[in-house]
C-alpha cells in the first residue's frame, strides 16, 4: 500500500491545500448570513440621518420643530396694519351759478377717497367714521387777455371750496381754506359751445386737483407722520 504523507500527494508534482473558511463577496453581502447585524445597523443609521435632514429642510428661521412659521416672528417683522376708516362724502351745495357743478366735484371726492387704500368709501354717512360735507363758493371769472377787436381771448377761472369733517363722536375738523382754491385758465372762442366746452374741462380739472388735496390733508387727520419721521426727513 501506498502510504500519503499529510498534504503531499501520489504525485510529487501535486499539492494539497487546507480547506479555507467561506468568504462573502461584496455582491452576496446580503445573502451572507453573517453579515445581516451589519446590514441591518446600516440601514437603521441611514433612516436617522435622513429623517433628520427632513426635519431640517422643514425647519429654518422663524420656524418651530413641527416646521410651521412662528406668530411671534412675524409679529416682530411686519407690524399690524390698521383697518381703512369708513368715510363718506355728501353732496356739496352749490352756491355757484355753474350748474352740475355740484355733482362734479362731490364724484371727484367721492373717487378720489375711494382710490385711496386708507380710506374705505361708504354710501351711508351713518355707517362712516368720517362725513365729508361743504358748499362750493361762487366762480371768480375774469378776462386774461384781449383782442385788437376787445374781445376776450381767455379767461380766468377760480374755484373755491369750504369743508369739514364730521367724526363719528360729533366732532368737527375744518379743512384749511388755503387748500381749498385754485384756479386755470380756459381760452375762448367765437363758438359759445366751444367756449362752454373749454370751460367745462377746466372745471373737471379743478376738481380733480382739490379732490386730491383734501384727501391728502384727511390722511395727515387721521395719520399724523410722527415727528422722529419729519426731523429725519429733514
Amino acid at each position: 500500500m501506498n502510504r500519503f504523507r499529510r498534504g503531499e500527494a501520489a504525485d510529487p508534482g501535486l499539492r494539497f491545500e487546507a480547506a479555507r473558511p467561506a468568504t462573502c463577496y461584496r455582491s452576496d453581502m446580503l445573502r451572507c448570513p453573517s453579515n445581516y447585524p451589519a446590514v441591518a445597523a446600516l440601514l437603521i443609521a441611514m433612516l436617522i440621518t435622513a429623517g433628520c435632514g427632513y426635519r431640517s429642510q422643514l425647519s429654518g428661521p422663524g420656524s418651530d420643530q413641527f416646521g410651521s412659521e412662528s406668530s411671534l416672528g412675524q409679529d416682530s417683522a411686519e407690524p399690524r396694519r390698521s383697518s381703512p376708516t369708513r368715510i363718506a362724502v355728501l353732496a356739496l351745495r352749490n352756491d355757484s351759478p355753474e350748474p352740475w357743478l355740484d355733482r362734479i366735484l362731490t364724484e371727484a371726492m367721492r373717487r378720489e377717497l375711494s382710490a385711496r387704500g386708507a380710506f374705505d368709501f361708504v354710501n351711508d354717512p351713518n355707517r362712516a367714521e368720517l362725513v365729508l360735507r361743504g358748499r362750493i363758493r361762487s366762480l371768480d371769472t375774469r378776462s386774461r387777455s384781449f383782442s385788437r377787436f376787445v374781445a376776450a381771448l381767455e379767461y380766468g377761472l377760480t374755484l373755491a371750496v369750504d369743508l369739514e369733517l364730521v367724526r363719528s363722536k360729533g366732532e368737527i375738523v375744518r379743512l384749511d381754506s388755503r387748500i381749498l382754491s385754485e384756479s386755470d385758465v380756459y381760452l375762448a372762442s367765437p363758438d359759445i359751445e366751444v367756449t362752454r366746452t373749454n370751460r367745462l374741462e377746466v372745471l373737471r380739472r379743478l376738481a380733480d386737483v382739490l379732490a386730491s388735496r383734501v384727501a391728502d390733508s384727511i390722511e395727515l387727520i387721521e395719520r399724523p407722520i410722527p415727528k422722529d419721521a419729519e426731523g429725519g426727513a429733514g
